[in-house]
């Protein structure tokens, strides 16, 4: 019921974000970007990309952790290379939730956790309602009819299939929609300990750390 307000690609494609081999400057990547702002309308010139109206295209990206700045700072190089004007400021933390609560930025880097059963969580990040609430986990601001009907069906699931389905369809369309930009991503834990524990075998999507235990309480066999 949705077709005619979503991307045709949507329908035909799974979402790939962009990959390089990390060889050094992107520079098909760079390309492919530099066109479809000139197709915005944006003019690459001395002073970097212009609007119509010779207006810079820039922004700021706001961080908390100071230690984030090197993971940050090959976009804002390939950013820098396009002609966008990138700022990088990092905040005290009192000084970064205020401005989280209000929605004073214009890019952040974080992580919104989930959990093993979705639902409420994904209303408080992405239904309209909470797009202007100040305060609010809808940091992007989205406020999209097809993605509240979305946590709607997730929200009223009756069973597994029908959460898991709804839930397939609500990151489909997030995805499509580019409201982020996917970061980085491991599958494992990197953890190092003494060899003086026992435990269960690693659970498939926890660290497990509650069901661990010291050698010399093991009963004797």
């Amino acid at each position: 019921p949705y077709r005619d307000q979503l991307p045709p690609s949507l329908f035909t494609q799974p979402f790939a974000p962009s990959k390089t081999d990390g060889g050094g400057i992107p520079r098909d990547t760079l390309r492919k970007a530099l066109k479809l702002l000139t197709d915005a309308g944006w003019t690459l010139s001395d002073q970097g990309l212009l609007n119509a109206n010779k207006q810079p295209l820039r922004f700021e990206i706001l961080l908390v952790n100071p230690n984030l700045e090197r993971i940050l700072q090959p976009y804002i190089e390939d950013l820098r290379r396009l002609g966008i004007n990138v700022g990088l400021r990092t905040v005290d933390r009192a000084q970064y939730k205020q401005r989280l609560d209000r929605f004073d930025f214009d890019m952040v880097l974080m992580t919104l956790q989930q959990t093993l059963s979705p639902g409420l969580e994904q209303w408080q990040y992405f239904h309209s309602s909470q797009a202007t609430i100040n305060g609010s986990k809808n940091y992007a601001g989205i406020a999209n009819p097809v993605v509240d009907a979305l946590l709607n069906k997730l929200l009223a699931a009756q069973t597994r299939d029908e959460q898991v389905a709804a839930a397939r369809a609500l990151d489909r369309v997030l995805l499509s929609q580019h409201y982020s930009i996917p970061n980085w991503y491991l599958n494992n834990h990197r953890l190092a300990y003494r060899n003086r524990f026992a435990m269960v075998t690693t659970p498939p999507y926890t660290l497990g750390l509650r069901a661990w235990w010291l050698k010399t309480l093991e009963k004797p066999r």
